[in-house]
């Protein structure tokens, strides 16, 4: 949870506008560069805000912060949007400019939501797509594909900075897995993925291997909510299983913390929730 030790650290970097806090202790940051930039300035924007990024991320973890992060500017807008509502504001170091990217993202937000449903008719004259002998549907096209790539690869310093090192190994493990079992062109047998989903599967079996047996018991509970929220999320209708779809299951690792004694439980549905003390 949040610390006066972390408000310390936003004072000491400017470029960090705003620090969002989740449920469950992650927190997003809001850069103080666009969510947009123009083509041409793409290349100096990434620069700047993993720049930025690494700079505030390592200063927290030198003061004892050893949960999720995540960066805005590399969220889509919908993605932002629902952060800035939903999510506890822990620190505001600029409202005025806080406030001008916020209502870019919400235009952007009612942009795409009123062409949603200008494009909704149409779509409903095209029958969906079905797969046949059981197969899983895939969830992105050869474009969409690439874009995700194009998202992960902008995700990396998020990835590079989880801590402890063990935790980032377990989640990248996890992310190896998703790629090769889930996005996979043509798509696995729906039921092949879910069994490598059970408590000794294939994915138990490869993040256990990560995990010094003296660590085991600890590491154990953190592998069963990922798997338990992995399958929810494979269980979503096909409909549903968009490019945000796609990122979130590469987002479900991620945001599990280090796993500490009666803070997490796995509940039924695989939902991930604080024990409280």
């Amino acid at each position: 949870m949040w610390d006066e030790r972390f408000t310390e650290v936003c004072r000491r970097h400017p470029d960090v506008i705003a620090v969002y806090e989740s449920a469950h202790g992650r927190l997003g940051l809001l850069l103080r560069q666009t969510l947009v930039p123009l083509g041409v300035e793409r290349v100096t924007w990434l620069a700047e805000t993993r720049a930025t990024a690494r700079a505030f991320i390592a200063d927290l973890r030198v003061s004892g912060f050893i949960g999720g992060t995540v960066v805005l500017q590399w969220l889509p807008a919908v993605d932002v949007a629902r952060i800035v509502v939903r999510w506890v504001r822990r620190w505001d170091g600029d409202p005025a400019r806080r406030s001008a990217i916020t209502a870019s993202v919400e235009r952007a937000v009612a942009d795409q939501t009123y062409l949603d449903r200008r494009a909704a008719p149409a779509d409903t004259l095209v029958p969906a797509p079905t797969c046949s002998n059981g197969r899983a549907p895939c969830a992105l096209d050869e474009t969409g594909l690439a874009s995700l790539k194009a998202w992960y690869e902008t995700m990396a310093p998020c990835w590079l900075a989880i801590q402890p090192v063990r935790r980032r190994r377990l989640v990248l493990q996890t992310h190896v897995w998703i790629a090769e079992r889930v996005l996979t062109d043509p798509p696995l047998a729906i039921r092949s993925v879910l069994d490598d989903l059970a408590s000794d599967g294939r994915l138990a079996r490869a993040l256990v291997r990560l995990v010094p047996g003296a660590e085991a018991a600890a590491w154990r509970l953190w592998i069963d909510v990922v798997r338990t929220d992995l399958e929810r999320a494979l269980h979503h209708p096909r409909a549903r299983r968009s490019q945000a779809w796609a990122r979130w299951l590469f987002l479900i690792p991620y945001s599990v913390p280090v796993p500490r004694r009666g803070h997490l439980r796995v509940v039924s549905g695989g939902a991930q929730v604080p024990r409280l003390a």
